[in-house]
Parts: structure tokens; C-alpha cells; sequence
């Protein structure tokens, strides 16, 4: 642990350009909302204390960002970025130095964010820099003659020529001694705001100039926009599949696969074209997914194949084999070795080893024992117009075509529903039913039939 470094993350702007009902900092990239990629970020630096301004939408961003490590801090007027450091000093209590983050900032990386305590070593501050092509409202970065920096300037209060600059990209790193010192004297603006910085100039003016650590344009990209949004999530994406093929995951087209940030996946997965992996999904050793397959918070077991389908909120075994085109949801639990076919949906239902629903079939609300057998059309009637009820199929039980099970309602082990039946009532162990409604029925034997 940095015991000495204290970060300050600021979230408290409304971010008006935006155009949202939601909060900038809570606007996702790949999944995971900007103001948490950069608390991710200042995490591994192991800082002594994370605290984050809020202010517009304080409780939407405190549920968002809330952690045992993160503490809140109120701006309660917004006053500026300056007026919004100084109101952390109690929460940086025993930090020699502040880092200071914006926290629409997702791109920023724990290396960045190593360069810049680097930069500033022996000086009051280091700020993060760098040129582009067209700085539009960033703030530019002014120099002397000897290359330190002395001031930044607005774009609303710079009158100089147009064309690429280097620009404030808005994270810092202070003294804290300094920073508390200093930050007081800081002027009022024009918009009667307190901007952080004003220090740049304040520390040239006192004869220790700052200093800089340069990045990309696009590691220290601003989301203010939905354009920039975009760009944000694209640069991201990229990270994340690169992060994944390095290590060890086969993505056949990087192109049109989209994989969240926190999602995990294990060495010798294969991703194939036009696959979705979202949320915290996480997926085993040997797993093939899609192509055509969306995986929403759902885990996958070893070598399991996932066809044109869809996984949401559940858990699927080892070994399984489910598509093409099936539907598992409601927090499902599929055991191993099971199998699901075209357009078979499973939700909320807990599925034993072995399994076997090969199409279009439905099972809501069901506890499934080892080695059943669903035939093609069988659906539990789950839910009678006020409540859902559940359905119970023991081990190794048969279940016939187009058999409705109107739940609530079990089916013993080894028990057999003939096609069409409409079981209204339990089946014993063992026991054959067919009709409608079903009821005990003497099943002859395949050598029988063939007598017969």
C-alpha cells in the first residue's frame, strides 16, 4: 500500500452535454460505468485513502460507485474543481500526497497514473498532458522558455491561434503539504467558480514550476458526449479482447465481438463471430461460445458449447451442449452433461446431470432430476393467471410430446408421460400416464408392440 497517496475522484458535475437523465460518470463503457474504470485505475496504486465528490445525483452515484474502500465527499453548490478539492482535506488526513482524477475519464491506466507521480518527484504538482489535433473546450497548456510549465488557459479565456495544442487532460498529483497550503489563495473566476488549474500558474509564480507526464490522446480522452462516449467504448473493447487473446482465448473476429470488462474468461475458450459477453459472465476452460450468442452475467462450464443462443442470470455445467437457438434465464441451473436444443428455454429451473431436452420445449419453475428425458413440445404450465408454481421431474423420467405439466405437480423417478398428455395430478415412481387428463395407463414393451 501507497500509505502516503490519497486519491480524489471528481463526479460531482452534471455533465450537461450529455443529454442524459443519467449521471456522466455512471454512463457504461463495455459494461462498467466510467467513474468505476477509473477508481479500478487509482486502485493499483494501492492508495491509502479513494474519496469521490459528489454532488448532482448524489445517491445514484453513491449506490454506483459505492465500496469499502470509497468514501463520499458533498459538494453541495457547485463551485468548481477547486472549491471541490479543498472540501476532501479532512477525508486526505495523513496523506503526503493527493491525486486528483476526473471521473469521466475511463481510458486512464495504473501505468499513467504511475508516470505521473513520477513526473513529480521533487515538485509541488504533475499534471497529465497531451497533444492533439484540436483542443475544442480542453484547457491548453502554456510554457516558458525553459519548457516548465505556467499557466493553463480555458478555451473560453484563450485568444490565441487556432490548431493543435497540448492540453490539460485533467489528472493531477500534488504535494499534499503544498496543495493545502496554496489551494485556499486560489482566485474566483469570472463564473464565479474556484478552478484547480489556477494552481499551474500559482506554483510558476512562486518560482517551482510543475510538471507533466504526456499520453495519448486517447488514454486521457474526457467523455463529455455521446460522441465521446463512442469513441470511449470502441478504445475499450479493444483493450479488453486484446487482454483476453493474449491471454490465451481464441476470438476468431475481433471485429464483431463485445466483451464487458468484468467478465472473466479461462485459457483455450474459443469466441466466435457475432458473440455478446456481458456483465460479470464467466467462462471455463475449453468452452466454445457462438457464434450468434449473448451471455448476460451467466457462467460456463468446462468445454460446454453455447450455439446461437441465449444465457442470462444462470449457470450452465461442464460438458453441456445447448443450441442452437435456446433460451436460458431467471437464474437457471443446468447440471453437466446436459443438452438443450433448437429453441429450448429454461428459467428459473434447476436442471440434473445428464439431462436431455432436445426442442421446443419449455421448462419454468422446475427442479429436473439426473438423466430425464423432455421431448419436443412438453412445457410446464407454470403460472395459473395469479402465482407461478413449481414442477418436479424425478430421475430418469420420460416425458412424452406436446405433455403439458400443470404445475404444481410431480413426476417420480422413471416415470413415463405419453405424448399429448395434460398431467393435472402427481405420477408415482415408475407409474405411465396418458390423456387428458392423464391417468395410469398399462404401457406395453417394444416386444409386446411388435407381437401384438
Amino acid at each position: 500500500m501507497s500509505a502516503n497517496l490519497g486519491v480524489i475522484v471528481l463526479a460531482a458535475g452534471m455533465g450537461t452535454r450529455m443529454k442524459s437523465r443519467l449521471h456522466k460518470v455512471l454512463h457504461p463503457v463495455c459494461g462498467v460505468p466510467m467513474g468505476i474504470h477509473v477508481i479500478n485505475a487509482a486502485r493499483e496504486l494501492q492508495p491509502r485513502t479513494i474519496a469521490v465528490v459528489v454532488g448532482h445525483q448524489s445517491e445514484a452515484v453513491r449506490d454506483a460507485l459505492g465500496a469499502p474502500d470509497v468514501s463520499f465527499v458533498e459538494q453541495t453548490e457547485l463551485n468548481g474543481t477547486g472549491d471541490a478539492v479543498l472540501r476532501c482535506r479532512e477525508a486526505m488526513a495523513g496523506c503526503d500526497e493527493v491525486m486528483v482524477l476526473n471521473g469521466d475519464c475511463p481510458l486512464i491506466t495504473d501505468e499513467l497514473l504511475g508516470r505521473l507521480r513520477d513526473a513529480r518527484i521533487i515538485r509541488p504538482l504533475a499534471f497529465v498532458s497531451c497533444a492533439v489535433a484540436d483542443p475544442g473546450r480542453l484547457g491548453r497548456v502554456l510554457r516558458d522558455g525553459a519548457g516548465d510549465p505556467v499557466a493553463i488557459v480555458e478555451a473560453a479565456d484563450y485568444d490565441g491561434a487556432d490548431g493543435p495544442a497540448e492540453i490539460n487532460a485533467g489528472q493531477y498529483v500534488f504535494d499534499a503539504a503544498w496543495l493545502w497550503r496554496t489551494l485556499p489563495a486560489v482566485p474566483v473566476s469570472a463564473r464565479g467558480e474556484y478552478y484547480l488549474t489556477h494552481l499551474v500558474a500559482m506554483a510558476a509564480e512562486l518560482g517551482t514550476p510543475g510538471a507533466t507526464a504526456p499520453a495519448d490522446a486517447i488514454e486521457a480522452l474526457g467523455v463529455d458526449d455521446r460522441l465521446k462516449l463512442a469513441e470511449a467504448e470502441t478504445a475499450m473493447r479493444r483493450r479488453v479482447l486484446d487482454r483476453h487473446m493474449l491471454a490465451g482465448v481464441t476470438i476468431s473476429d475481433p471485429a464483431t465481438t463485445y466483451i464487458d470488462a468484468a467478465a472473466s474468461i479461462e485459457t483455450d475458450v474459443t469466441i466466435l463471430p457475432n458473440t455478446h459477453i456481458l456483465g460479470r459472465s464467466a467462462i471455463s476452460t475449453g468452452a466454445v461460445i457462438g457464434p450468434e450468442t449473448t451471455l448476460r452475467n451467466a457462467s460456463i462450464g468446462d468445454d460446454t458449447s453455447v450455439q446461437n443462443s441465449v444465457v442470462e442470470d444462470s449457470t450452465i455445467g461442464a460438458r453441456c451442449a445447448v443450441g442452437p437457438f435456446s433460451h436460458v434465464r431467471g437464474g437457471a441451473v443446468i447440471g453437466d452433461d446436459c443438452q438443450l436444443g433448437n429453441y429450448a428455454e429454461v428459467k428459473n429451473s434447476r436442471v440434473g446431470p445428464g439431462v436431455k431436452m432436445h426442442h421446443f420445449s419449455y421448462m419454468g419453475d422446475a427442479d429436473i432430476g439426473a438423466r430425464a428425458n423432455i421431448a419436443a413440445g412438453s412445457i410446464t404450465c407454470n403460472y395459473d393467471g395469479e402465482h407461478k408454481h413449481r414442477t418436479t421431474i424425478g430421475e430418469d423420467a420420460f416425458i412424452g410430446c406436446d405433455t403439458m405439466l400443470i404445475a404444481p405437480v410431480t413426476i417420480g423417478a422413471r416415470a413415463y408421460t405419453a405424448t399429448g398428455s395434460v398431467v393435472t395430478r402427481d405420477v408415482a415412481p415408475g407409474e405411465t400416464v396418458a390423456g387428458v387428463p392423464a391417468r395410469p395407463f398399462q404401457r406395453r414393451s417394444p416386444a409386446e408392440e411388435s407381437s401384438a
